[in-house]
């Protein structure tokens, strides 16, 4: 068996001698240990020159290129050589800044509105590298000028599209950490990575890429920046974002980005939820930056990261999202209640076709929420479930799903019998008792099947015509078998349940289902229905809501049949 060399610092295997730690890894078509790759790989990279530059180079770099951005709106304000600046009326490039304000922001007058000495300091250390204006949220808005406040949040997704660059301020970030990210990042474009993710060897992808756990990797992703909700959308929404320590050492973000995948499968594939000091709901949220810096986020995806985040004012979680989800149309208003802005942001995501936000409907207490907000998920739902981003959703076509009007008991029977469904069908269908072995033996014994009597006594106990006792409960099954009679548990357990219940049915290419209307108290039953696509036949999962968020909407949530990962269609039903 061949040595591992004996390199403290790179030997992150632990193996000595002849005894490897480090498993075998199959690279062209040869076994191999891992740790030889990894060495082998670890020195190419580290070999090399840096090709990463300070922010303030790249810009000066690219400065003959650099025009300002017409199809955003634009700050009413930046600052520039310690002066504040009409920027809404001008061209000019300017540099957008993404941080976390200080826990305790010590505030001071300056031209005229209250700023935070922070922003100042900010200010006054970034101006000494570059001539760009520089727009600072705690500066270039006057936070005690609400109007004006409104506005300008309204336009904060497009002031960091609009930005020259977006430099985000992680005072983590040190000389070591920028080398560890960048040999990281060269690594994964190696052959000894793409061995390991071509046979899905997760543990070895993590420890290529992080280089074993590297303590700067978790120095960088304990700051606080990670955790707060504005950032999401401030670091993904320019494609030329850094981010920068506090002697302005630059990482791209799309490098740490890119770390962060290999980081966050092994996050969700081990048993020991803690990877880097951080939790797997963590690597999920980091990871879907990178899916969000290339498309719109649907919402349903983005609350499932970013209210993973933290932040002061809750409706902050709300509107923190506008940007990624594209939902500008909605203008900040703190003045709303928190009930309000959340039930807001479902609506004009439905408006706009995206039912995605339903994923976390079904994990709501709808027995302790306000009216009308038993369908709408909110951050704590988020922060109390597991994580929940390793599945990927994509949009499929669904045929038209047909619904009728809404039926009592008697009615929706008599429109299935209409439908041609025999007697066990509609009893099935109604009631999920299934009873079809014991109206087999029925059969096998003469006799026409147990469903039809089962409906008539049901439908009977709920019309009144039969009188439900509790003595004719027979779930025990002590009594003789009696057609009709011996299985009279199930009927009236079906009757105690629908006797006045409102019901609707549904109808696809794949089969039908009932389903009854939802009150918005306790918690609601989702009903399966199969659907065509051409895919295949999928499942949907199907809740009628009789008011709105509880769902005015039906929300079909299409997943490929015994698959791991799925789609989703929604179509809305007037």
């Amino acid at each position: 068996m061949p040595t591992c060399p004996r390199i403290s610092q790179m030997n992150i295997w632990k193996c000595e001698n002849e005894r490897h730690q480090c498993g075998m890894m199959i690279e062209h078509n040869a076994a191999i240990p891992r740790c030889r790759a990894y060495l082998r790989d670890h020195r190419n990279v580290t070999e090399r020159k840096t090709t990463y530059l300070t922010w303030h180079r790249i810009i000066k770099n690219a400065e003959s290129n650099v025009k300002a951005a017409t199809t955003y709106a634009r700050p009413r304000n930046c600052i520039r050589d310690g002066k504040l600046i009409d920027s809404a009326s001008s061209a000019e490039p300017y540099i957008a800044i993404s941080y976390v304000w200080d826990t305790r922001p010590s505030f001071k007058e300056w031209e005229g509105r209250r700023v935070t000495e922070q922003a100042l300091h900010i200010a006054d250390r970034l101006s000494k590298h570059t001539s760009y204006a520089l727009w600072i949220d705690a500066i270039c808005i006057d936070q005690d000028n609400e109007a004006v406040k409104m506005v300008e949040l309204a336009k904060m997704a497009d002031i960091y599209r609009g930005a020259t660059a977006v430099l985000c301020l992680v005072p983590e970030i040190d000389q070591t950490t920028s080398r560890v990210v960048e040999h990281g990042t060269g690594i994964i474009d190696l052959d000894g990575f793409r061995a390991l993710e071509h046979a899905g060897d997760t543990h070895g992808m993590y420890m290529f890429a992080s280089q074993g756990s590297n303590k700067a990797l978790h120095k960088l992703f304990s700051s606080r920046w990670w955790t707060r909700a504005w950032t999401f959308q401030e670091a993904v929404l320019n494609r030329v974002t850094f981010l920068v320590g506090e002697k302005e050492e630059t990482i791209p973000i799309s490098d740490v980005l890119k770390i962060s995948h290999p980081i966050s499968r092994r996050a969700a594939t081990q048993k020991k939820d803690n990877l880097l000091g951080q939790l797997s709901s963590f690597w999920d949220s980091v990871h879907s930056m990178s899916d969000a810096m290339k498309v719109y986020m649907p919402l349903g995806t983005a609350i499932s990261s970013v209210w993973r985040r933290q932040s002061t004012v809750t409706h902050d979680m709300a509107y923190s999202l506008l940007g990624v989800c594209r939902l500008e149309t909605i203008t900040p208003d703190y003045r709303l209640p928190v009930e309000k802005v959340f039930a807001d942001l479902v609506d004009k995501a439905s408006s706009k076709g995206d039912f995605s936000w339903l994923r976390w409907s079904h994990l709501i207490d709808r027995d302790a929420t306000c009216e009308g907000m038993s369908m709408v998920p909110v951050p704590a739902t988020v922060l109390a479930t597991p994580a929940s981003a390793i599945t990927e959703w994509r949009s499929v076509e669904v045929p038209q799903i047909w619904q009728s009007q809404l039926e009592d008991i008697k009615g929706i029977i008599n429109m299935l019998q209409k439908l041609s469904y025999g007697p066990e069908d509609i009893w099935n269908l109604l009631f999920g008792l299934h009873v079809g072995l014991a109206c087999d033996v029925d059969r096998a014994v003469g006799g026409s099947g147990l469903a039809q009597a089962l409906l008539n006594l049901a439908t009977g106990y709920i019309d009144g015509t039969i009188k439900l006792e509790d003595s004719e409960d027979d779930l025990v099954g002590q009594k003789p078998y009696t057609r009709g009679y011996g299985f009279t548990a199930y009927a009236s357990m079906a009757a105690k349940v629908w006797r006045n219940a409102q019901l609707v049915v549904m109808r696809s290419q794949g089969g039908t289902t009932v389903v009854p209307t939802h009150s918005g108290t306790g918690q609601a039953r989702l009903h399966r229905l199969p659907v065509e696509s051409y895919r295949g036949t999928s499942l949907c999962l199907v809740v009628h809501d009789s008011t709105k968020f509880r769902a005015s909407a039906i929300g079909v949530m299409v997943e490929n049949d015994h698959a791991g990962s799925g789609s989703w269609q929604f179509t809305r039903f007037s």
